[in-house]
């Protein structure tokens, strides 16, 4: 599918993911001069859980007990458009829109590590086995090869495997937040320090926290988490 939309793209006219009006110059994100500037950025976040705040480093949840202990970085809120282009890379296989959220993730990325140092190596959220043969492919290794890609940093795949179990998305809030660490399964040690999980949206924080756990566990020193969207709150 990629090959195929570089040749569409040396023959033929780009079209804006969003509004579908012709792009006379096609850009990496796929989108019009419009509809890129009226993407709901996060301007201000929380470190810890990239939920946004008016001011402050850290949010009142994130002062007391951190979602996480690494930096957590989103580039849109999960609502209008940005949800839009989520859906669609989810479960359209929307490439040329996850070009759009990782555009979007890596201008938040630079931004945010502009005084220190940026992950060594990403990591994907996996699907399990069966998750993955029913969707035909991991949105979240998707935008993580486009960020690997772009920023030069290798992404970490057959390292990490989960188990399967009742996806996210069809559970309560409570029963998201028990999510145990051993749904995730790293048989052999990470020889990275200093790694950053990739995902396309950030809602409780279960999954990337029951990930965090296991790859503290295999070794891994610091662990931040990048999305691509986070809801304004959880739910």
């Amino acid at each position: 599918m990629q090959f195929m939309t570089q040749l569409l793209d040396a023959f033929f006219p780009d079209i804006c993911v969003l509004c579908e009006s012709t792009v006379a110059t096609s850009r990496v994100h796929r989108t019009c001069p419009h509809c890129w500037a009226a993407l709901p950025r996060i301007s201000h976040a929380c470190r810890h859980c990239a939920l946004p705040i008016p001011q402050g480093e850290l949010c009142g949840g994130c002062l007391t007990q951190p979602l996480f202990s690494g930096n957590c970085v989103a580039a849109l809120l999960h609502r209008g458009c940005a949800r839009t282009l989520v859906h669609r890379l989810k479960y359209n296989h929307g490439l040329r829109e996850g070009s759009t959220l990782a555009t979007a993730l890596q201008q938040a990325v630079r931004l945010n590590y502009s005084t220190q140092p940026l992950a060594k190596a990403l990591v994907p959220v996996p699907l399990s086995y069966w998750r993955q043969v029913q969707r035909g492919y991991n949105q979240a290794t998707w935008l993580a090869h486009l960020l690997g890609k772009s920023m030069r940093l290798p992404v970490i795949t057959s390292a990490v495997r989960r188990r399967g179990g009742i996806p996210q998305k069809a559970k309560s809030r409570n029963s998201r937040l028990q999510l145990p660490p051993a749904t995730f399964h790293i048989p052999a040690p990470i020889k990275v320090d200093h790694v950053a999980i990739v995902d396309d949206v950030l809602t409780t924080g279960a999954t990337v926290k029951a990930l965090t756990q296991q790859l503290h566990n295999a070794g891994v020193k610091r662990v931040d988490v990048w999305c691509a969207t986070r809801t304004p709150r959880p739910t």
